[in-house]
């Protein structure tokens, strides 16, 4: 799962049904409670529904979910591990943008694969799909993600003061960061 230099390799790939556990786990994960919309925990039998009828067409589904993958050195055809989950939501077919989210399994954080699985949506964004913006919404109280979007060379261009509320009950300033296209 490593390349000759040593580090991790990942790849994206398409939801799959057997993806519907790590949803659920990411979906549900009380540590990323606070930075998620959801307002109730959501099924696994909810989530395999949605594997299975996933609309690969991001922009008729105005989304894309993609699965990161630790991958084998010694090719790309082999199943790896999944590791985490990418988002692009609110695509907007006339703008050519979308806002970004990422979720790294827990026993995979702090290993340098949320870095990957960024770069490696942003060259499907920017590539294959062609949109020309990416935004990203990220907690005040969620320094890990503020440190990988600034990381990689995201523009911070606002907060939103007290914008989102914890689970605790209090409140949390939303940082905004955009990408824009070479």
């Amino acid at each position: 799962m490593r390349d000759m230099d040593g580090m991790p390799r990942i790849r994206l790939r398409a939801v799959e049904p057997e993806d519907a556990t790590l949803m659920w786990m990411a979906e549900n994960d009380a540590e990323c409670a606070d930075t998620s919309d959801y307002t109730a925990p959501l099924s696994r039998h909810r989530l395999l529904e949605y594997a299975l009828s996933y609309d690969a067409d991001p922009f008729r589904a105005g989304q894309l979910r993609l699965i990161v993958e630790m991958v084998q050195t010694d090719g790309m055809y082999g199943r790896g591990e999944a590791v985490g989950i990418v988002d692009l939501y609110e695509i907007s077919v006339r703008d050519l943008t979308a806002w970004t989210g990422i979720y790294i399994s827990p026993s995979w954080r702090g290993r340098g694969i949320g870095g990957m699985a960024l770069h490696a949506l942003v060259q499907e964004a920017f590539g294959r799909m062609g949109l020309k913006a990416l935004g990203a919404r990220v907690g005040e109280d969620n320094p890990a993600s503020l440190r990988l979007f600034a990381g990689a060379g995201w523009m911070r261009c606002g907060t939103l003061p007290q914008w989102r509320r914890t689970l605790s009950g209090g409140r949390c300033g939303v940082v905004q960061y955009v990408l824009a296209a070479p």
